[in-house]
């Protein structure tokens, strides 16, 4: 029979491999599962906040991130469907020096992490899905065929924005309302001069590029599903060529960029490059706890992730369940009541940075309304700032509505004194 380990942890992104990592280091018998062999690809903007790097600083991991030879970012530049912009630059911001934005393909950084994990002590399999939930276990399906039952003390879900963990244990909310779906690809040419972040704002659309390494950056398109959905489904390649070259400050840029061989002015390449799709980026849940399972990382909750928070988050929420899980152990009790503090700290970790990215997408699916608001931060550098701290996990959601960012804001023309 098989032994029960202390957690069975389901999926090997940062959340779940962090996780691991933590866990084992204590001593504690954990079995990491992933469907997927790494390194493997996935859809991402690839981007680490000032805090991400703070957080894989804290469980060690950064020296590692640092010899896979990440893109050190400068900043974020916002670019309107008009063409006007506002940038902000993190040296700008105070307490900043020991947190630099970074950007590495996530091909490398949830392979380092999980090399991590392994290390630390965790048992790593591969090429494993799960079937099912049951009592105190899940139910594997084997990369040879055949299912395996494997009994643990906590079942983790860290399986993503599609977690089968989490639709087993019930907790989907509801199905998704945003029906956007993403376009990704790695890109040589047209990063930005000055190393920075860039969001393109269109009408239905919106592009980000960043770059990744020396000489190559991530190229992510976000696309209305209702309006793009069969475009993408006929021809996927030429939606995403088109639609990037109607951007008005990206799509002149774009005609040197190549991905791969390909350049990004044929819409009709003889072999047309792989494109990572993702979506739908809306997927609320109603519990994240139940006895014996917990829920961390996108599974736990998931929405338009515009401010590039999901990695953070998933590090973060990775930290939190660590310590609610090594109190749950200690005491004998991974009942849900006794996890219910972890899903609460969750909660009020991510429940604000949520609410601006619903109203970050209800401005940005309104031109006029992002033209406005994008030319006003334009001219108001504290609320520029302000919004960049918040976005790179540096200072709370809540800090937006404190003086002198809404004073910036509303009167721009006096904010620039108040600057660091």
């Amino acid at each position: 029979m098989n032994r029960q380990r202390d957690a069975v942890i389901v999926g090997a992104g940062p959340a779940g491999s962090t996780l691991a990592l933590l866990l084992a280091r204590e001593g504690l018998d954990v079995l990491l599962l992933d469907r997927c062999a790494f390194p493997r690809e996935k859809p991402c903007g690839d981007c680490l906040s000032p805090q991400a790097a703070r957080i894989l600083a804290r469980i060690g991991a950064l020296p590692a991130v640092h010899a896979a030879s990440p893109a050190v970012l400068s900043g974020w530049r916002i670019v309107a469907p008009s063409g006007r912009s506002f940038s902000a630059r993190f040296c700008d911001l105070p307490h900043t020096s020991d947190a630099p934005a970074l950007a590495l393909p996530r091909q490398r950084l949830d392979a380092l992490l999980l090399d991590l994990a392994r290390n630390a002590g965790a048992e790593v399999r591969t090429g494993v899905s799960v079937h099912d939930l049951v009592p105190h276990g899940v139910i594997a399906r084997l990369p040879a065929g055949g299912t395996e039952s494997l009994r643990a003390r906590l079942v983790v879900g860290a399986d993503g924005l599609r977690s089968r963990v989490a639709r087993r244990m019930g907790a989907l909310r509801r199905p998704p309302r945003l029906r956007k779906l993403s376009l990704t690809a790695h890109i040589t040419g047209a990063v930005h001069p000055e190393r920075m972040g860039e969001m393109h704002v269109g009408r239905d659309a919106c592009a980000g590029i960043a770059p990744v390494g020396r000489d190559y950056g991530n190229l992510t398109l976000v696309l209305r599903a209702d309006v793009f959905g069969r475009a993408v489904a006929e021809d996927a390649w030429r939606t995403f060529v088109r639609v990037l070259h109607s951007f008005p400050r990206l799509g002149r840029r774009l005609r040197d960029a190549r991905v791969g061989n390909v350049s990004l002015r044929d819409e009709s390449p003889s072999c047309r490059p792989r494109l990572l799709a993702s979506g739908p980026f809306d997927a609320p849940t109603r519990a994240i706890v139940h006895d014996g399972i917990a829920l961390v990382g996108d599974a736990a909750g998931y929405f338009d992730p515009f401010t590039g928070q999901g990695i953070c988050q998933a590090l973060a929420g990775a930290e939190l369940l660590a310590e609610e899980a090594l109190e749950a152990f200690a005491a004998g009790d991974t009942s849900g009541r006794r996890l219910r503090r972890y899903e609460r700290r969750l909660r009020a970790m991510t429940d604000a940075a949520r609410l601006l990215q619903r109203g970050i997408e209800t401005v940005l699916s309104h031109s006029r309304l992002a033209d406005a608001a994008i030319a006003r931060l334009a001219r108001a550098p504290a609320a520029a700032h302000a919004i960049l701290a918040v976005t790179g996990d540096l200072a709370p959601a809540s800090s937006l509505l404190s003086p002198l960012p809404l004073l910036s804001f509303a009167v721009p023309r006096i904010s620039r004194s108040f600057l660091p």
